[in-house]
């Protein structure tokens, strides 16, 4: 930290010196030395003060006049002093109390509370789960619009390291949304062509807004909703007439017969209501998912980044809400959530790049292998005798076809395995 702090400062004093010395008219160059400085120079300010909050309101000197070496001991000493109330071993009862210190370790605190996020490198984050299984590793990171330039640095540094980006973004939102284009540029600049986008909140779509805004879906909502707004009317008048007989004076066999059949009935149709809802609602959020997917894709269509644009819109609502449901009751919902597609999309990225390494391994690291050995045979193979030569070129001959026919099964294997994992998302 102490060199990072160095460079800080450095970057710091750099900008302020420029504006002290700076001329009337100033060229293209410098000007653009000027932008670069002024983002190291805000950079530095914003990390110094999340790492020191109130101490550097009484200490001015330190980031402008105080010799260089002492300023950045002095900065060195406070992190000791932060870090020292910090190191100790926690162990936690819940997931929820995990969640609170590590949500506490990397947020801006409340107030004039010590910020401990400047002072963490990486934090690590190991779960038994499936999606995590195989290998994949999902990095949250800040955004690029966010206020703070030391987060947003973070992000433009960490986004170099990783395969496959996802821009998460409210769905109601995503068309006009500024930061999806800054991470399809950035992605360009670091010359990653791989980018997703995952559309959250899927399930915040209602029948009124659907009827206004696809005016040819306009009849199919209508008969959709006319079930439901019977049968709605059916379940009022229902409850109306249990409570009725449940407040008359007198409770004869008859009027309790009467009870059961009107509670079987009053199931029977909330079933029936709870499915046509269930149809309604299915066929908007898939019409708007398939719009705004649509409308992304064209968007995109001809960025470096968006080349094969995928487009995930799901619903971590309907997802919490129904994944403790039996399997049969949940599926539906499951599916509908776009949670499952995504899981299999990110278990999917861990399987092509394992195929990628396994037929690059075949395809390029064998058979030069294979190439070397037949040279060292042909440039005479040491003291091998000439019935050793034979055999090892008659062995290496098998070898390539071996791998020949493995290669085509890795083909096949492959076509076959992609086919499942279609059928599994559909």
């Amino acid at each position: 930290m102490q060199q990072q702090f160095e460079e800080l400062l450095r970057a710091y004093r750099e900008k302020q010196s420029l504006s002290s010395n700076q001329s009337i008219q100033e060229e293209d160059e410098d000007k653009e030395e000027r932008k670069r400085l002024e983002k190291n120079a805000d950079l530095a300010k914003d990390i110094f003060r999340e790492s020191f909050g109130d101490r550097l309101e009484r200490t001015p000197t330190i980031l402008t006049s105080m010799p260089f070496r002492q300023a950045v001991g002095m900065m060195a000493e406070w992190v000791s002093e932060v870090l020292l109330r910090r190191i100790d071993q926690v162990s936690f009862s819940t997931v929820k109390e995990c969640s609170l210190r590590m949500r506490k370790l990397t947020s801006d605190p409340a107030g004039d509370a010590q910020s401990y996020w400047p002072f963490i490198k990486k934090v690590r984050v190991y779960l038994k789960a499936h999606i995590l299984s195989k290998g994949l590793i999902l990095a949250d990171l800040p955004g690029l619009r966010d206020l703070n330039s030391a987060r947003k640095a973070i992000t433009e540094r960490y986004i170099r390291n990783c395969h496959q980006i996802f821009v998460v973004v409210r769905i109601d939102r995503v068309i006009t949304n500024e930061s999806v284009k800054e991470v399809f540029d950035l992605a360009t600049h670091v010359e990653l062509s791989k980018v997703d986008i995952v559309c959250t909140r899927s399930e915040e779509a209602n029948s009124s807004e659907a009827w206004h805004n696809w005016v040819e879906e306009r009849a199919t909502i209508e008969d959709m909703q006319e079930p439901i707004d019977a049968e709605k009317q059916e379940v009022k008048s229902l409850n109306d007439e249990i409570e009725y007989e449940r407040n008359s004076t007198s409770m004869t066999r008859e009027k309790e017969r009467l009870l059961l059949d009107l509670h079987g009935e009053l199931r029977r149709v909330e079933k029936s209501l709870q499915a046509h809802e269930f149809e309604l609602s299915s066929h908007i959020i898939k019409l708007r998912n398939d719009e705004v997917a649509n409308r992304l894709k064209e968007i995109y269509r001809n960025h470096p980044a968006g080349t094969n644009l995928e487009v995930f819109c799901v619903s971590n609502k309907m997802y919490q809400e129904n994944r403790e449901k039996p399997a049969r009751l949940a599926s539906p919902y499951l599916h509908l959530s776009g949670i499952v597609e995504l899981r299999g999309h990110c278990i999917g990225i861990v399987a092509q790049s394992r195929i990628r390494a396994t037929q690059a391994f075949i395809k390029d690291k064998i058979p030069a292998f294979l190439g070397s050995v037949q040279l060292w045979i042909e440039a005479g193979s040491g003291n091998a005798s000439a019935e050793s030569k034979r055999k090892t070129l008659e062995a290496v001959s098998n070898i390539q076809l071996e791998l020949d026919q493995v290669c085509t099964l890795a083909r096949i294997e492959h076509a076959q395995t992609v086919s499942r994992m279609l059928e599994v998302h559909h």
